[in-house]
């Protein structure tokens, strides 16, 4: 796959602290890495640190482009909170999104991901915005495809099946018990490298 020589800044140390403080194989980080040199290896070369754009990295890197919650993914995982990922954001959110990802990890980020408006609560009106985020509206009409009464009455259903202390939202403990319980959560927070 090449060696991490190829790659200024990536040297072998730090190709092994990578392995150990993420969910990635070494050969699935100098992947990465090859990808995210090719957006710019002169700015790359010239600051290992360089931030590149979300457009820049969506245009590189597929699994951004279709995904409803690439916006929320940008804000949670840049580490500047800028929505531009360094190499090491990118890793971040990499790791986090790999098959070898414990669920308790995961359930973790996609509390965050999933708390539209960060206010460490996933409410009805979060559930209701992911509802829109999930269904596409009518094509022809603009229509959203559930309307507002009808997800207004899913997040009602959902938050009081979910809360187990009765605040009308769910709290980052509710929704990682929730996930641990729902088999199918820990395949489908993946994307393939």
């Amino acid at each position: 796959m090449g060696s991490s020589q190829s790659y200024p800044g990536l040297t072998e140390d730090l190709l092994e602290d990578y392995t150990n403080l993420t969910y990635l194989k070494k050969g699935e980080i100098l992947h990465l890495m090859k990808k995210f040199n090719s957006i710019d290896p002169v700015k790359l070369e010239a600051d290992y640190h360089h931030r590149f754009s979300k457009e820049d990295i969506t245009n590189k890197f597929g699994v951004f482009k279709n995904n409803p919650f690439s916006d929320r993914m940008f804000r949670v995982f840049s580490s500047k909170q800028d929505d531009c990922f360094s190499f090491e954001d990118l890793l971040d959110v990499c790791s986090v999104m790999s098959a070898d990802c414990p669920l308790d990890v995961k359930a973790t980020w996609a509390f965050r991901i999933f708390d539209l408006d960060e206010d460490n609560q996933i409410s009805a009106r979060d559930v209701c915005e992911i509802m829109d985020r999930l269904t596409s509206p009518d094509a022809a009409t603009g229509d959203r495809c559930i309307h507002e009464c009808d997800k207004e009455k899913i997040a009602k259903i959902i938050l009081e099946e979910i809360n187990m202390d009765e605040s009308r939202s769910i709290g980052l403990t509710e929704f990682k018990y929730m996930m641990s319980r729902i088999t199918e959560f820990e395949t489908s927070f993946y994307f393939r490298l």
